[in-house]
Order: structure tokens, then C-alpha cells, then sequence
């Protein structure tokens, strides 16, 4: 299906709470599938995200733009990162979208886009589990309770039988609301533990979704066969997962490039000297599209590292849209 000027008939705005009530994970997981295959066919442009840093208020401005001509869509997304916001009762990300028909490059709409961008992120998550992790995986840890944690826990039940999650969060408090709230909305026992170790050393998939800039997993907490997805770190000084894990583990990236420049857990192992772009197994685009087989074995263990593309941005948006499309014929017939 291919997006078209020609269904609106003015520019629309959508709300975080159009978004919230339309759109689900199954629904954005299958997008984007479509996305990464378009992707290996050589059908998406994806330049780098341009960074801009405020030193002043210690905060990041992102530009992040890409054309999927599959889908007949342009997005840019405009995200900011304030880790300091916690501090004030603020979220630490905001982020607006403007979505543009890619064919005569006329602007569709605008699209608050913080509940859409940890959609997605989770989304990518369940896309990466469900080639990556064992078929048999029940128990989740979740290290870092923030907003990104819950669409990481509801993106990885969309592909797994997940019977027990594990939270930790280095502020208790968060731990506990993740806990309360995620399992009356997923159905699932979750239980708070004490440190970062106790929830690896029991889990099959592990989730992290830290602003951590050194590791909070170690290789030697890791059980033979456990499937990790790591979202947190997004710069080159900042890490979640050991040397260690990496020098060890199959890596699967979203993109090589974005990940080499932006990704601390794999630039700084290349630093020290004990990793190379050239062990790095795959990209998620190359397993999706069959290019490359995903888990080769029960006990290996594999390690997805996202630093988060435009892609995801864009494929949510057109399952956003072509969803909102149907919702609008059904109501003027």
C-alpha cells in the first residue's frame, strides 16, 4: 500500500493521544519488517541523524530525516533528549514529526511523536527478538524503567511467550510503578530485584533502556543462549553492555554505519583494541530480508545494538497513517 496526497483533504495534526488510540505494536512490528526488507532492496534513503548539542543545558537536539519510496512517504523527526528533565517531573525526550507525500512533496501533517519514538523503539526490539532469540524464551529482565522500558516489555510479549519479567532501575520508585503498571497491561507477573545482576543471571531475553555511560550487564552474569537488546547508550561515549559481552556475542546492529559512528558498547571495544567493524554479524535488515540467517543455536548468545533510525520513525508513521486512512472511510463511508 502506498500513501497518497490525494486521501487528505487538509494537513492534518495528530496528538500523543491519537497516536496512544490508534496505533498498535503489532502493527508498527509488521511495518517495520516491511521497512528493513525495502531497506535491503535499496528503496529507503537514510542519511545519518544530525546532532546538535546544547553544552549550556546539557542537552541533545536530533534532525531525522528518511524516504521509504515503498511507501510513498518523507519523514523528519525532530527529538530532543534532556537527561536532566528527570530531576524537574519532565520527560527527558520530546519529538515531533512532519510527515511529507514523497511523490509531489507536499506536507501531509504533523505528528507529536514521544509516545510514537518508544512505540517504535520497542517495536525494533520485537523485530530483533523475534529472529535473535531462542523460540522457547519466557523470562525478561528489564534494566532502566523509564518510558522506554514499557514499549520494550510489550514489544518483546508481541513475539514471545513471556511468562516472568524482572525489573531493576537504580531509582527503586520506578522500578515498582514499571512493575505495578506492566503487569496488570501485559498479563505477567513482574517482580523488582535489587541490582542489574539478579534480573540478568535469570533471563532469556534481557532488555536495556539506560541512560548508563558504563555497563550495566557483564558477560559473566549472561546464561548460555540469552537473546539481549540494547537501546539506552546513543553516543560513543555511552555504553550498557561490557567488552566482554561484545567479544563474545553474535552482534546484530540496526545499521553499520549509524552504529560505528554513534554506539559507545561497539566503539569503545574497537578503542580498546579488542573488537573490529568486521566481527559485527549483521545488520537487522539483512536477517529480516533472509539475506543472513538470524540464531544459528540454542546456546549462543546474541546482542541486538539499536542507536535508532529514521526508518523506525517512518514505518510507524505509515502504519499510523494508513490506519487513521481506514478509521476515516469507515466514518464518511
Amino acid at each position: 500500500y502506498r500513501l497518497s496526497i490525494d486521501d487528505w483533504g487538509s494537513m492534518l495534526y495528530l496528538s500523543e493521544r491519537d497516536v496512544e488510540r490508534i496505533l498498535t505494536m503489532k502493527e508498527v512490528i509488521n511495518a517495520l519488517e516491511e521497512a528493513f526488507r525495502s531497506l535491503a532492496r535499496g528503496n529507503v534513503v537514510l542519511p545519518l541523524r544530525v546532532r546538535v548539542r546544547s553544552p549550556t543545558y546539557d542537552g541533545d537536539i536530533l534532525s531525522m530525516p528518511c524516504l521509504i519510496e515503498e511507501f510513498n512517504l518523507y519523514t523528519n523527526k525532530i527529538v530532543s533528549v534532556y537527561s536532566k528533565n528527570v530531576e524537574i517531573g519532565l520527560p527527558t525526550i520530546h519529538a515531533l514529526i512532519v510527515a511529507v507525500d514523497a511523490v509531489r512533496g507536499v506536507p501531509i501533517g504533523v505528528i507529536e511523536a514521544g509516545y510514537l519514538t518508544a512505540l517504535r523503539t520497542g517495536a525494533i526490539s520485537g523485530v530483533a527478538t523475534k529472529y535473535l532469540s531462542r523460540k522457547d524464551a519466557e523470562v525478561l529482565a528489564i534494566i532502566g524503567c523509564g518510558f522506554q522500558a514499557r514499549t520494550q516489555a510489550a514489544g518483546v510479549k508481541e513475539v514471545r511467550k513471556i511468562k516472568k519479567i524482572y525489573s531493576y532501575d537504580i531509582v527503586a520508585d520506578r522500578a515498582e510503578k514499571f512493575a505495578e503498571e506492566m503487569s496488570r497491561k501485559l498479563g505477567v507477573e513482574v517482580e523488582v530485584v535489587n541490582s542489574a545482576r539478579e534480573a540478568v543471571e535469570k533471563a532469556d531475553i534481557i532488555c536495556t533502556a539506560t541512560t548508563s555511560s558504563t555497563p550495566v550487564v557483564r558477560r559473566e552474569w549472561l546464561k548460555p543462549g540469552v537473546h539481549m537488546n540494547a537501546i539506552g547508550a546513543y553516543t560513543p561515549d555511552m555504553r550498557e553492555i561490557d567488552t566482554e559481552t561484545i567479544v563474545n556475542a553474535k552482534v546484530v546492529v540496526d545499521m553499520r554505519e549509524a552504529a560505528l559512528s554513534e554506539a559507545g558498547d561497539i566503539i569503545i571495544p574497537i578503542r580498546e583494541g579488542r573488537y573490529s567493524e568486521d566481527k559485527i554479524y549483521a545488520e537487522l535488515g539483512e536477517i529480516v530480508s533472509g539475506a543472513k540467517p538470524g540464531r544459528t543455536s540454542e546456546e549462543e548468545i546474541t546482542v541486538f545494538k539499536s542507536v535508532g533510525l529514521a526508518l523506525q520513525d517512518n514505518s510507524a508513521v505509515y502504519a499510523l497513517l494508513k490506519k487513521y486512512l481506514k478509521e476515516l472511510s469507515k466514518e464518511y463511508g
